[in-house]
C-alpha cells in the first residue's frame, strides 16, 4: 500500500496532455465495459482536442511520480444547474485499487468542486459494476435512478445507475434525505424544507 508521502494528487494542466492521454487510453482499453466512450473514439484525437478535454478539471494520482489513477469533473453551465457537477473519467489501475487512492482522488475533486460553488456531485455507473457502486456508496453517494439500456455496445445492453452526493445545505455534507417508495424498492428525494 502506498504511503501518503509517496502519493501526490494534482490537477492536470494543458502541459500534462501526455499523462492524460496515457491514462485515458489505458482506462478505455483495460476497462471497456465501464465507460460510455470507446477506445476508438479517443485514440486518434489531436493534441488540441486532448487539451480541450482538460479545460474541465482532471485530477491524477501519482505514486513515486507514476500516474496510477484519475478523476474528472464536468461542470454544468446552465444557470439553474450551475450547482451541479458530474464525476467523469474515473479510473484507478488494478494494482492501486483498495489502497485509498480513489478516496483521496474523490476528496481532492470534492474540495475543488466545493471551492467552485458545487453543491451536488452526480455520476453514472454501469449497473453491474458492484465494486464501483460499493465504493461510491461508502463515499456518501446514493442511487437515485436507473437508466434501462444506458449502455448499448458489443457486450449487449446494460443498465446505468445514476448516483448523487449532496455536498452542502440544506441537507448537510454528504447527506441526501430520501424515503422509500412503498412496494417499488425505489427511493425519492424528500422535499426541500428549508426556509
Amino acid at each position: 500500500m502506498p504511503t501518503e508521502d509517496r502519493v501526490v494528487i494534482r490537477r492536470l494542466s494543458g502541459r500534462d496532455v501526455d499523462v492524460f492521454r496515457r491514462l485515458r487510453l489505458e482506462a478505455l482499453s483495460h476497462e471497456p465495459f465501464s465507460y460510455a466512450s470507446v477506445f476508438a473514439d479517443w485514440v486518434n484525437l489531436s493534441d488540441r482536442q486532448w487539451r480541450q478535454h482538460l479545460s474541465q478539471p482532471v485530477f491524477v494520482a501519482f505514486v513515486d511520480g507514476r500516474p496510477v489513477g484519475m478523476m474528472g469533473l464536468k461542470f454544468e453551465t446552465p444557470r439553474k444547474m450551475a450547482h451541479r457537477a458530474k464525476l467523469v473519467s474515473v479510473y484507478v489501475q488494478k494494482c492501486s485499487r483498495g489502497t485509498g487512492i480513489a478516496a483521496n482522488l474523490l476528496r481532492d475533486v470534492t474540495e475543488h468542486a466545493l471551492a467552485h460553488g458545487i453543491l451536488q456531485l452526480e455520476l453514472a455507473v454501469h449497473a453491474e459494476n458492484a465494486a464501483a457502486i460499493r465504493f461510491y456508496e461508502n463515499q456518501g453517494f446514493l442511487t437515485v435512478g436507473r437508466v434501462p439500456n444506458g449502455f448499448i455496445g458489443h457486450d449487449g445492453k446494460q443498465d446505468e445507475l445514476i448516483m448523487v452526493r449532496r455536498l452542502a445545505p440544506p441537507y448537510g455534507p454528504g447527506e441526501i434525505l430520501c424515503k422509500a417508495v412503498p412496494g417499488s424498492g425505489k427511493q425519492t428525494f424528500l422535499p426541500d424544507l428549508s426556509p
